[in-house]
């Protein structure tokens, strides 16, 4: 078991990887290089829509071998059968975990539709963008929207959540969620680096079942290895306040 609780965040920019089988061997060299430092990939799918199924199959099966679980970010959210043909898919894609986004109200069906299938999922919880506020953090009967899905998140059998370092989520925010989803649940945290979050108020709030998830920072970088060692020494030495 890795000690990591980085998530690498592999989005290949079809900007610099138009091809398809540019994109596959840049995610299958950016695993291998830097797998050490992580625990967790994320593949967001708006970046590999034209990659094949066996693609996909040999990214998993290359993430799993250096040990590293595999998210697909695709943020399913739909009524029950539209979600089970697209979790269906995630698996037979080798992915262990997928993305899905709550906010149609059926958490417990999609959550059960995964079961079947043999996906875990991540609920959506509150993004990283600022934009973001505009509904996530409105009031809805006295309460902030993601605290009604968290609401649903907990009394369900989803195995976590995705909550985005906003510019406004505070670090009370992020304890009071870990303290309602016990201790448990996953939280992937998104929008460290370039977005701006810091990742140490993940660390110190956020539990131990948590992933850090980052991506341009350390697939931009000149020496992505370099990096991801830096970072990853910089989030061992941050204090934990569990």
């Amino acid at each position: 078991m890795k000690k990591s609780v980085l998530c690498l965040g592999l989005d290949p920019d079809p900007s610099t990887h138009p091809d398809p089988r540019q994109k596959l061997l840049y995610c299958l060299n950016m695993v291998e290089k830097v797998s050490d430092y992580f625990a967790a990939v994320k593949i967001n799918e708006n970046f590999v829509r034209d990659l094949c199924l066996e693609d996909h199959q040999r990214i998993t099966s290359l993430a799993a071998a250096n040990g590293l679980v595999s998210i697909y970010d695709c943020k399913i959210g739909d009524i029950g059968n539209s979600s089970r043909a697209g979790l269906q898919l995630v698996k037979r894609m080798g992915y262990d975990f997928s993305t899905f986004n709550p906010i149609l109200g059926n958490v417990e069906e999609v959550a059960r539709e995964a079961s079947r299938v043999g996906v875990g999922v991540l609920a959506l919880l509150h993004p990283s963008n600022p934009e973001s506020r505009r509904y996530y953090r409105a009031v809805v009967d006295g309460r902030k929207l993601y605290e009604l899905i968290l609401e649903d998140v907990c009394s369900s059998s989803v195995e976590g959540v995705v909550l985005g370092l906003h510019p406004e989520l505070t670090t009370a925010e992020i304890a009071y969620v870990r303290e309602r989803l016990g201790d448990e649940r996953i939280i992937l945290f998104p929008g460290v680096g370039v977005q701006g979050g810091k990742p140490e108020a993940a660390i110190m709030h956020g539990g131990r079942r948590i992933l850090v998830n980052v991506g341009r920072a350390i697939l931009g970088s000149p020496d992505p290895v370099q990096a991801a060692a830096r970072l990853s020494e910089q989030l061992r030495r941050a204090p934990r306040d569990i």
